[in-house]
């Protein structure tokens, strides 16, 4: 099994959802039990992080996982079928499954992007996805590759329409928030919990975007929840809900964070980096000195 992490005051805290803003108190997120907390730390990283959300440059995946070592030649025309149905299917709908194969050389695939990126970045990433997976994962029946605005999978084992949490890719930023950190904690602690709560709307399609203000200066923290079309409605709210869990976990005051799994991720940072580009002029132009640099924890969930 391999998985490589890649480069990659006391104003109230007001909540900014489209057109409306609230100032609310922030709710203790609950973890959920879709998965056990026993964990493996299997790796550590420092990776660099995209300053302004550019999808047409984000070539380069987050991580990459491979497993099941295979020797029959029918398991790879297996998975070289489900590469080939599944890039151009979900390049033009955003999202697709495949199968290919019989009896043990069956292979079951998704591809998935986000909604909020243009259909030419999305096939760029797909394709991006493919190529990663092909030339890292050969020999292998399980196979995951992670990238900021697209997501692919393939397996020997049937996973679709199964939130899976098995595997987690969490990247926390190297550098603190300043100011008020309580005000900072307080709001980041609300805005994932709507993020959470709003992913598990039918109406989200799961991608749920937020943002919240905190402190005098009005700092703008964006919160992104985001899952595969696969599982349903209320697994995608429970999904994202155990990622942002989480965050406090790992990335307190920190900030950015982002936890990843094989069918949801949720992730927050103090610059604008999902689409439609809600900041403005100096949000984006102050991007570079609330970036740094992510250190990488890779989890296996036993």
């Amino acid at each position: 099994m391999c998985m490589q992490p890649n480069k990659p005051n006391d104003s109230p805290e007001q909540e900014e959802d489209d057109d409306e803003t609230t100032t609310t108190s922030a709710p203790q997120p609950t973890k959920t039990s879709m998965a056990p907390s026993s964990t493996v730390l299997l790796a550590a990283a420092v990776v660099a992080l995209t300053l302004a959300p550019r999808p047409s440059l984000a070539v380069d995946p987050v991580s990459t996982y491979c497993a099941k070592n295979f020797t029959a030649g029918q398991t790879q025309a297996s998975i070289s079928s489900v590469l080939a149905t599944l890039v151009p299917r979900a390049s033009t709908a955003y999202y697709a499954t495949a199968m290919a194969g019989t009896g043990g050389s069956t292979i079951w695939g998704l591809a998935q992007c986000r909604g909020d990126i243009s259909s030419s970045d999305c096939a760029r990433c797909l394709a991006a996805a493919a190529r990663q997976v092909a030339s890292s994962c050969r020999g292998q029946a399980d196979a995951r590759v992670w990238y900021d605005y697209c997501f692919l999978r393939y397996d020997d084992a049937d996973f679709v329409g199964l939130p899976d949490t098995g595997h987690t890719l969490i990247l926390i930023n190297t550098m603190n928030a300043t100011g008020d950190l309580a005000a900072f904690d307080r709001a980041e602690r609300s805005l994932m919990a709507r993020v959470a709560e709003t992913a598990g709307d039918p109406a989200s399609a799961g991608l749920a975007r937020k943002t919240a203000k905190f402190g005098s200066e009005g700092t703008t923290i964006y919160g992104l929840g985001w899952c595969t079309r696969d599982i349903a409605a209320a697994d995608c709210g429970l999904c994202v809900a155990q990622a942002v869990a989480e965050l406090p976990n790992y990335c307190r005051f920190r900030r950015g964070c982002r936890v990843l799994y094989s069918s949801c991720m949720a992730r927050y940072e103090t610059y604008p980096f999902f689409f439609p580009v809600t900041g403005d002029d100096d949000d984006v132009a102050a991007a570079s000195s609330h970036a740094g640099e992510y250190e990488t924890v890779i989890l296996n969930h036993k």
